[in-house]
C-alpha cells in the first residue's frame, strides 16, 4: 500500500474515531513533529482536535509550554481540518503563513488545538480555484489552543495554499 492509500484508508478510520493509525501515519510523514508527541484525540467532519503533551521536549525554560509546541499544534491541528475537506492525491496542501497570538500562559498539562472545519470550506476554495489566474486558492482555516482547564491560550491564523495537482507545473 503506497503512502497516499495508506493515508486515505488512515482519515476513514479516524473518521469513525479510531484515530491510531492516522497518528502512525503521520508520525512517519512529519518527523518534525514526533518529539512533541502530537497526536489526533477528536476529528469529525466538522472539527478537529489535537492533544499537545506536557513533556520536557514541548518546555521552555521556566517549565510551561513552549510557544513553538504551542504553533506546531495549531498549525497540525489546521492542516488536518484542510485534508479531511481535500485528498493530497488531488491538491497539493501548502501553508504559507502562519500567526499566532499567545493570550496567556497556559495551566501546568496538556493542552488540545482545535480547528472549525467550514461547512462550505470545499466549495469556496473550488470555486476560487475555478477563476484564479494560477489554478489556486488562498484561505484562512484558524486553529486556538486550549489549556488543561479549559482555557483558551492562544490562537492561530494558518495560511494555506491549495492547488489541483493537474495545475501543478513543477512537481517535487
Amino acid at each position: 500500500m503506497n503512502m497516499k492509500t495508506m493515508f486515505s484508508w488512515a482519515v476513514e478510520r479516524a473518521k469513525s474515531g479510531n484515530f491510531i493509525w492516522l497518528n502512525v501515519v503521520f508520525k512517519r510523514v512529519l518527523p518534525f513533529n514526533a518529539p512533541h508527541g502530537i497526536k489526533i484525540s477528536g476529528l469529525n467532519e466538522d472539527q478537529v482536535q489535537v492533544a499537545l503533551p506536557s513533556r520536557r521536549a514541548n518546555q521552555n525554560h521556566l517549565k510551561g509550554m513552549h510557544a513553538c509546541a504551542m504553533a506546531t499544534a495549531c498549525e497540525f491541528c489546521s492542516g488536518i481540518a484542510v485534508l479531511i475537506r481535500f485528498d493530497m492525491t488531488d491538491y497539493r496542501l501548502i501553508m504559507n503563513r502562519l500567526e499566532v497570538e499567545y493570550l496567556r500562559r497556559p495551566a501546568p498539562g496538556d493542552c488540545t488545538a482545535v480547528a472549525d472545519i467550514p461547512d462550505d470550506l470545499a466549495a469556496r476554495v473550488n470555486a476560487e480555484i475555478g477563476t484564479s489566474q494560477d489554478g489556486a486558492s488562498r484561505f484562512v482555516l484558524p486553529s486556538r489552543l486550549l489549556d488543561s482547564n479549559g482555557e483558551v491560550v492562544a490562537e492561530a491564523q494558518v495560511h494555506w495554499h491549495v492547488k489541483p495537482w493537474s495545475r501543478v507545473r513543477h512537481r517535487g
